[in-house]
C-alpha cells in the first residue's frame, strides 16, 4: 500500500514538473523584459507594453494551470493513461523486484539461522566426543594402573613363594646332611663306645646292648640347632 502511494506521488510529480518548469520560465522571461525598457519610448508605450505582456502571459499559462475544461480533461486523461501504464507494466516489475529482494533477504536470514544452528550442533557434538575421549582415556589409564599393580603383586607373591621353597629346600638339605653326619658319627664311634663299655663293665657287650647304646647316644644328640 505504501509503495502504491509513493508511486502515485512520483507520477503526479512527473506530470506536473514540465508545467511548473514552463510556468517558471515564462515568469523569468517576463521579469527580464520588464526590467529592460526600450530607450526613447514614453510612459504610454511602457504601459501598453506591460498590458500586452500580461495578456500574453495569461495566454501562455500552462494547460495544467489554466481554467480551460478541455485542457483539464486532456490532462486528467493523460494522467490516468500514465497511471494505468505504470500500474500495468512498471509497478508489477518494481513490486516484483522488491518482493524478490525481500524473499531473498528472508531466505538469507533463514539460511544464516540454519547455519548457526548447525554450527552449534557441531560444536555440541565435538564437545561431547571430546568429553567421551577424555573419559575413555581415564578408563584406559585406570585399567593400566590396575594391571600394573596386579602384576607387581603377583611378581612379589611369586618371589616370596620361590624364596620360601628355596628356604624349605635348604632346611631339608640341612636336616638330611645332619642326619647323614650323625649316622657317620654313630658308625665311627660305635667301636669306641663298645671298647669303653667293655673296659668299664668288664664283659663283652652283646649286639643288643650295642644297639641300645647307640640309640641312647643318638637320643642325647639334639635334632635341631
Amino acid at each position: 500500500m505504501t509503495t502504491s502511494l509513493l508511486s502515485m506521488l512520483l507520477v503526479g510529480c512527473f506530470v506536473l514538473s514540465p508545467a511548473k518548469a514552463t510556468y517558471a520560465a515564462a515568469d523569468e522571461q517576463a521579469a527580464a523584459e520588464h526590467e529592460q525598457p526600450v530607450a526613447g519610448e514614453n510612459h504610454d508605450d511602457k504601459a501598453d507594453a506591460h498590458i500586452e505582456h500580461d495578456a500574453h502571459a495569461d495566454h501562455e499559462l500552462p494547460p495544467i494551470l489554466s481554467a480551460n475544461p478541455g485542457s483539464a480533461v486532456v490532462n486528467l486523461t493523460i494522467f490516468l493513461l500514465t497511471f494505468a501504464l505504470l500500474a500495468k507494466f512498471v509497478w508489477p516489475v518494481i513490486l516484483g523486484g522488491l518482493q524478490a529482494r525481500e524473499e531473498k533477504i528472508a531466505s538469507d536470514l533463514r539460511q544464516a539461522e540454519q547455519s548457526r544452528e548447525e554450527a552449534l550442533k557441531s560444536q555440541s557434538e565435538y564437545e561431547a566426543k571430546l568429553s567421551e575421549a577424555a573419559t575413555e582415556a581415564q578408563a584406559v589409564l585406570a585399567d593400566a594402573r590396575r594391571d600394573a599393580e596386579t602384576s607387581a603383586a603377583k611378581i612379589v607373591d611369586e618371589a616370596k613363594a620361590d624364596a620360601k621353597r628355596q628356604g624349605d629346600r635348604a632346611l631339608a638339605d640341612i636336616e638330611t646332611a645332619k642326619k647323614v653326619a650323625l649316622a657317620e658319627i654313630a658308625d665311627q664311634t660305635s667301636g669306641i663306645a663298645i671298647s669303653v663299655a667293655k673296659q668299664v663293665v668288664g664283659r663283652e657287650i652283646k649286639a643288643d646292648d650295642h644297639a641300645d647304646l647307640i640309640s641312647k647316644a643318638l637320643k642325647q644328640v639334639p635334632g635341631d640347632s
